[in-house]
């Protein structure tokens, strides 16, 4: 993996990384080295989590070889230990105010994320990385729990109370063995997410609940959703010590809104009224025991215990408590205008003081209540909420110490709209709130700083938030009223081709767009804005997602598009799902909720899933809601107080809820590196400069104001149609680039290249194409200049060079090791890995065959994967290999005797044909005679060598589109077909599925067309016309297009890389314009490189026009062609092509001027 140097730092990357990733490394390590807070905002697809990961894991790193750099010192006293590197270069990492640090204070990380899903997804990442800590994920009973008696109970409290009393009296055999299993191997050191945790637990009959807070004290890195963090009373029970810990709070948008509540309650008359019913249920319960103690105690009888260890007084004055607080709050006069009271935070203590909830009486009053609730475990209980609210007031003026600073808290008592919905639902009590309409008692903090302070409170030595969407920046920090002096917006790893942003004021029929309240709900709006998505449905390819401001218009639109036929449009041409209420399906972003076009359950929505984003309004927080009033009233206040600029006010405030909403929504287009899609801002209000300043960074530079909705329509389908020809063919280079050119791939390529070392000769390996170009032309300086045509007399030298031969190979398999990783279980290839590297070190053939054949041969699915495994069999073994193949699956690997050759071997038959090859080829002899000539030996073993690769690699480019293209289902239809019509040869069963999966939508044609690559030579005119009578398109032209790209891929790799992407849309841009060419007979396979002369289009294969270059057009008398196939071009492009590549672009092989031979006319 690449190593870069930051700040100090080596940090290990999973791949180069790009100038943005960099930059936000290097300012995640600032804030590592200066114990300074940072706020870093990164788009969607940058891979923000990975240099999270990377820099924060590699500054630990750093952390601790400096202590041990500074440890070996003092005992060398002074003498250096590394001549090349004196211990002063190691940095001062390690001394904190001149305090000696010890390995003891290496700083834990805390990760942080608002779900779980979240956090797996980060392990993932963290599984990509070079680095192995000890990491530790925390999650609730609910997740982690595997005592079966437990898991059945649904409600998430009860859960709680029923583990702690199996755990206090033992009687939970998955916690007992927690200790002893909390030192195996196997899971201290492994990295594992919540469900590797459960599975693990199961596995060795041990609480994964318990296991992870084990884990925790020599964990190096914590993963914990923010709730944990955040919340005093979660802190508390998870036992987590903050002092001196990196606390990083990924997707930290939804921090703000998380620190208010975590400080704040709601408690409903019903609340109360269920805490009374639950207190009743103890107190008939204890009555009963009481009464059967007294007949026992007459008769002698052994005393009845029902396990509650409280007095019936202490019961009834819990009950009394509750009464006076329903009394009290119900007390409160409310203004006529139903607008509720509010009061300052302190009143809450006063409240609670006429219920004799004091400080004094709290601490009793909240052991009791546990009491009850442990007693009560296992039944339906709905206590936890008034002991919550007892609970939260307190530790909060403890922290602040006095009335007077609790500023940010307010009490605010209103009439209770939802309690006679719950009296329906629930008859449990006959307290006063069911006669009358109660009253809700409030307690809301509205600084999300007060929980930022109470983490600096900890000790904690950093704090870094991090998400796509924070901006505007400078309003953020605001609001957490903590320094951040390190801040970052980071740009889009993207180019222009890959975003459209429109601001559709007006829909198709000229109706202004504007969801404002007044107007929302209008027939003219509701009616445009089906008009506007229901054009838009048809211009965007593949998925849809449209956001609505609010649940209300979402289903106030979706009516009355059904009654007027609009849903019915829609659905003619993409299938629609809608967000369900439970947001079981949907992730729920900002306030805004989704409606989503062609998309399924539970789907990140990248790539097909999300091509385009309509935005149909700003979501603004309900405007009369008394907590957002409030909030508004606060922020001003303070606004005008000694705070002055250090809070928003209340209007900015709102404002930017809503941005933040958007920005959120925009996130979900670009996905990664080379995702592209459409962003359609349906509203007028996004005109105004004031809303459009509030979108992302990345954003800005793209939006366009359409004021007719035709050109709208018109820019957007043009974007749509380069972007997925450059995207493809961009896709196609980076899997050329790192698939089949780079040593240094991706991750399952290591396991590969790494066994394959000791085939590959010594010399330092090419990092890269242009790399080997380089090395291959600097090789060439050393051979004899070659100007001459052939025909002049100068020597000719053949030179060969390994790079090209060695790099297909590598490709090969390491497309065979990704595809074995998606194929197998995690553990199942970690037995394929161990196998093959003991197979390299042991040579054993046998316990490599019988582990091999254990993990493919049992699903005959996998059968392919055993006999693709034929490339790393050592050359002894290859033929007992393939008799083993074929006695497993019935099937061979295709072996042949020359298979069975070591290394020198081939050496000495490669050098005997190279000297065959360079006396057989006579230039004069073949001069003019205007036939195919192809040489004996190895030019002729190298070249087929070479377009085998070729086509291998265009292969593997058809399956992954295909597998893209179609659902798991089809695909394995499709696959089994191509497998069966292999073995068996039978066309017509093979034709029946693959043109049923691939022609049931137009977009999918091409598949069928490029199928035309893997029919047999007998079938292939029978396969033409089928073809043809079924789209409308004579095949094979797709696979000499793709074959031509292919090679333009080629060419633009050698070049500079600022040049590569003006060259792909330059090739596609031709493609687009093409005009038809006439039906003649054109050189097969003939490909073009070199850019036209004339502002004519490029065609992809050479016309039939006496005396033209099929390559350039120029008109030349004398015409070459390559020696080993039949690409012809003039004297001009040769040159050219010799000059960059010194190979025929056609079949791949090395030429040189001497060896073209001369035809008089074109073929």
């Amino acid at each position: 993996m690449p190593k870069i140097t930051l700040n100090g730092v080596t940090v290990d990357f999973p791949f180069q990384p790009y100038k943005c990733q960099e930059a936000y490394m290097a300012k995640v390590l600032e804030c590592l080295q200066k114990k300074v807070n940072g706020i870093l905002e990164s788009p969607t697809g940058t891979g923000k989590t990975l240099c999270l990961l990377c820099s924060t894991l590699a500054w630990r790193e750093h952390f601790k070889d400096t202590i041990s750099a500074r440890k070996i010192a003092q005992r060398m006293n002074g003498v250096e230990l590394f001549p090349d590197r004196p211990m002063s270069s190691w940095g001062n990492a390690a001394v904190d105010a001149d305090i000696p640090a010890y390995y003891t204070d290496i700083p834990k990380i805390i990760y942080a994320s608002r779900t779980h899903s979240q956090l797996t997804q980060v392990i993932n990442e963290l599984k990509n990385t070079v680095y192995r800590p000890k990491i530790c994920v925390l999650g609730s009973r609910e997740q982690l729990c595997i005592n079966p008696e437990v898991k059945r109970q649904e409600s998430n409290h009860v859960q709680i109370y029923m583990c702690r009393m199996k755990v206090m009296a033992r009687t939970c055999h998955f916690y007992n063995n927690v200790e002893e299993k909390s030192t195996e191997k196997e899971l201290v050191d492994s990295i594992m997410d919540i469900e590797d945790l459960v599975k693990n637990g199961n596995k060795h009959r041990a609480c994964p609940y318990y296991l992870s807070r084990s884990l925790k004290q020599q964990a190096d890195i914590i993963f914990m959703p923010y709730n944990y963090l955040l919340d005093s009373k979660s802190r508390r029970a998870h036992n987590l010590d903050l002092k001196g810990t990196v606390v990083i709070l990924d997707e930290a948008h939804n921090v703000e809104k998380l620190c208010e509540e975590s400080s704040s309650f709601d408690l409903t008359p019903y609340d109360l009224a269920s805490a009374m019913d639950a207190i009743n249920v103890v107190l008939e319960e204890q009555a009963k025991i009481v009464q059967q103690n007294e007949i026992n105690a007459e008769f002698n009888m052994e005393m009845a215990n029902s396990g509650l260890n409280m007095d019936l007084e202490d019961i009834a004055k819990i009950k009394k408590i509750l009464l006076q607080l329903e009394n009290a709050i119900d007390a409160v006069e409310l203004p006529l205008n139903d607008s509720g009271v509010t009061k300052e935070g302190s009143y809450i203590f006063d409240l609670f003081a006429e219920a004799q909830i004091t400080f004094q009486t709290k601490s009793s009053l909240l052991e009791s209540l546990e009491q009850i609730l442990q007693f009560l475990s296992g039944r339906k209980c709905e206590l936890e909420l008034f002991q919550s609210a007892i609970a939260a007031p307190f530790p909060l003026m403890s922290t602040i110490g006095s009335f007077v600073d609790m500023f940010f808290l307010q009490v605010h008592i209103h009439l209770d709209n939802g309690n006679q919905k719950k009296k329906q639902r629930t008859d449990l009590w006959n307290s006063s709130a069911v006669k009358k309409q109660g009253k809700t008692l409030s307690y809301w903090c509205f600084s999300p700083g007060y929980s930022m302070h109470e983490l600096v409170r900890q000790g904690v030595r950093t704090i870094i938030l991090t998400s796509g969407t924070l901006s505007p920046l400078s309003s953020f920090t605001m609001e957490m009223q903590i320094p951040f002096p390190v801040c970052l917006e980071n740009p889009h790893v993207i180019d222009k081709h890959q975003l459209w942003v429109g601001i559709i004021p007006k829909g198709p029929d000229g109706t202004v767009l504007t969801s404002t309240y007044e107007k929302r709900f209008s027939e003219e709006y509701l009616s445009s804005l089906g008009k506007t998505v229901g054009n838009l449905v048809r211009v965007v390819p593949h998925g849809l997602l449209v956001f609505f401001p609010s649940y209300p218009v979402m289903d106030k639109s979706l009516e009355y598009w059904r009654e007027h036929d609009f849903a019915k449009r829609i659905e003619e041409v993409k299938p629609m799902f809608v967000e369900p209420r439970n947001k079981g399906s949907f992730t729920e972003v900002g306030n805004m909720k989704t409606l989503s076009l062609q998309a399924s359950e539970g789907l990140d929505f990248a790539d097909m899933n999300g091509r385009g984003v309509i935005i149909t309004g700003l979501p603004f927080p309900p405007r009369m809601e008394p907590r957002i009033v409030l909030k508004m009233q606060f922020l001003d206040e303070m606004r005008r107080s000694g705070a002055g600029a250090q809070y928003l006010s209340g209007r900015e405030w709102y404002s930017q809820q809503a941005s933040r909403a958007v920005n959120q929504a925009i996130g979900r287009v670009i996905r990664h590196r080379q995702d592209y899609g459409a962003i359609f801002l349906c509203d007028q209000r996004f005109t105004t400069g004031d809303v459009r300043d509030k979108l992302p960074s990345w954003v800005r530079p793209y939006v366009k104001v359409y004021d007719n909705f035709g050109h709208a329509v018109r820019g957007v389908s043009l974007f749509f149609r380069v972007a997925q020809e450059v995207v493809r063919v961009n896709m196609l280079i980076f899997h050329l680039y790192y698939a089949g050119m780079s040593v240094n791939g991706d991750v399952s390529s290591i396991l590969c290249t790494e066994y394959e070392q000791e085939l590959i000769c010594p010399r330092r390996q090419c990092i890269g194409l242009l790399d080997a170009l380089e090395r291959n032309e600097k090789s060439c300086e050393d051979a004899e200049e070659e100007d001459a045509l052939p025909g002049e007399e100068k020597v000719m030298k053949m030179v060969w060079h390994n790079t090209y031969l060695t790099e297909p190979k590598k490709a090969r398999a390491t497309t065979y090791i990704a595809t074995v990783k998606e194929t197998l279980s995690q553990e199942n290839y970690d037995l394929f890995s161990k196998a093959l590297q003991h197979y390299k070190k042991t040579d054993d053939f046998d316990a490599m065959l019988s582990q091999m054949s254990s993990l493919f041969t049992e699903d005959q699915k996998k059968h392919i994967l055993l006999r693709e495994f034929y490339q790393f069999v050592r050359p002894q073994h290859k033929k007992q290999f393939d008799e083993a193949c074929c006695n497993l699956t019935g099937v061979g690997c295709g072996y042949k005797p020359e298979h069975s050759l070591l290394r020198e071997q081939r050496e000495i038959l490669k050098t005997t044909f190279s000297k065959d090859s360079c006396t057989q080829l006579n230039p004069g002899l073949h001069l003019n005679k205007g036939g195919f000539h192809l040489t004996t030996g190895l030019n002729s073993a190298v070249s087929s060598s070479r377009r085998e690769d070729h086509h291998q690699m265009l292969r593997a480019t058809y399956l992954k589109d295909v597998k893209k293209a179609l659902n798991q289902s089809s695909y394995s239809r499709f696959y089994e077909a191509l497998l069966a019509y292999k073995k068996t040869d039978n066309y017509d069963t093979m034709v029946s599925v693959i043109a049923a999966l691939t022609t049931e939508r137009p977009e999918d044609f091409h598949l069928l067309q490029r199928f035309y690559m893997f029919v047999r030579p007998h079938h292939k005119e029978q396969f033409r016309q089928m073809c043809k009578d079924l789209t409308g398109m004579v095949c094979g032209e797709g696979e000499k297009k793709l074959q031509h790209v292919f090679f333009v891929a080629l060419y633009c790799m050698s070049e500079m890389p600022e040049k590569i992407q003006r060259k792909i849309s330059s090739f596609c841009f031709s493609q687009e314009s093409k005009p038809e060419l006439p039906k003649t007979e054109v050189s097969k396979g003939t490909s073009n490189m070199r850019a036209p002369t004339s502002a004519g289009v490029v065609p992809i294969f050479p016309l039939q026009m006496e005396f033209h270059c099929s390559n350039c057009k120029s008109e030349d008398d004398v015409p070459f062609k390559c020696p080993l196939c039949a690409f012809t071009c003039c004297k001009t492009c040769w040159e050219q092509l010799l000059k960059m590549m010194k190979k025929c672009p056609e079949c791949q092989s090395d030429v040189k001027k001497k060896q073209l031979i001369q035809v008089f006319f074109w073929s």
